[in-house]
């Protein structure tokens, strides 16, 4: 996926195969998302992204994030799965002063 993808599917909004987070969600609600997921065969969770289409961003290091959900996939969810994680760096605006 590449940035304009990105860019389409958070205008999209959330759906049945989309769903926004913020990065420090709870991991029970984070397991309980995937797990829909996967009973869909697939789809997209976007972490760094509010409900109101606005990303916020990750809170922590993109590595510490994707141990974080690589962890949650394999500890809470039966059988243990192994997401796909993509990271996409987005140009962050600053208003002028």
């Amino acid at each position: 996926m590449n940035r304009t993808e990105l860019l389409e599917l958070i205008a999209g909004g959330e759906d049945s195969r989309v769903d926004f987070k913020r990065d420090h969600c709870r991991p029970e609600k984070l397991a309980k998302e995937m797990a829909a997921l996967l009973n869909l065969e697939g789809g997209f969770i976007l972490l760094g992204v509010e409900d109101d289409k606005r990303i916020s961003g990750l809170t922590r290091s993109t590595a510490a994030a994707e141990e974080w959900v690589m962890n949650i996939a394999r500890q809470n969810l039966e059988p243990a799965t192994i997401p796909v994680w993509t990271s996409i760096v987005m140009e962050t605006v600053r208003p002028s002063a």
